[in-house]
């Protein structure tokens, strides 16, 4: 079952709420798009949080929404695939004006949950204009 954008950015704020990073509840929050277990791509992306590992740099958010576009785009040519890869980073950077994670915790920015939604909502939109 394939869920609504609504339900994922649900599930995404209750893992948010239970302590997950901003990567984890992106790739969680699309757990459905793939054989993947949910437990798998929590373990997976636990370490890209606040920036990778804590050093502010690519956003947790944008780091989940590599991941899920691997595992979903996974049988293009690699130019395709990173061109799919782009599209979410580039209307996220449109949208929030960066997708480092040092940029988008300065004083003033959007929260965090509120990047998350934004991500989750990007890359769910762009999954239902390639038909998955």
């Amino acid at each position: 079952m394939k869920y609504t954008l609504e339900e994922r950015k649900e599930l995404a704020r209750r893992l948010r709420a239970e302590g997950r990073n901003c990567c984890q509840c992106v790739a969680m929050a699309f757990g459905d798009m793939n054989e993947s277990e949910t437990e798998l791509l929590a373990r997976i992306s636990s370490g890209f949080g606040s920036g990778i590992g804590g050093k502010g740099e690519i956003c947790g958010v944008m780091s989940g929404a590599t991941m899920v576009c691997g595992l979903v785009y996974n049988q293009l040519e690699r130019p395709a695939l990173y061109a799919k890869v782009r599209q979410p980073l580039d209307k996220f950077e449109e949208l929030n004006g960066s997708y480092v994670c040092q940029e988008l915790k300065r004083p003033g920015r959007k929260p965090c949950i509120d990047l998350i939604a934004d991500g989750v909502e990007i890359l769910h939109r762009q999954f239902e204009a390639d038909g998955f």
